[in-house]
């Protein structure tokens, strides 16, 4: 049986948010410091497929850190 993989954390500070966030390069979530957390599904939906994890969409993030939940859509208009 396969050992897990180790965490690879990306320490970055976000300009869009005004602060710092942590992301895991192997399971793929994204930790706020203000605790608002993204799995790796809704990441896909609101950024260019992680390129850039740290450039969250600020309206999308002031919501999800609002109401909580999950983001399961995401279009722009």
């Amino acid at each position: 049986m396969a050992e897990p993989q180790k965490a690879k954390w990306h320490f970055i500070y976000s300009e869009t948010l005004k602060q710092r966030i942590a992301f895991d390069e192997v399971s793929g979530w994204l930790f706020c410091k203000d605790g608002t957390k993204y799995s790796p599904q809704e990441l896909a939906l609101i950024t260019d497929n992680w390129q850039k994890p740290h450039e969250l969409p600020l309206s999308v993030h002031l919501l999800k850190k609002e109401f909580g939940g999950e983001i399961v859509s995401c279009t722009e208009k």
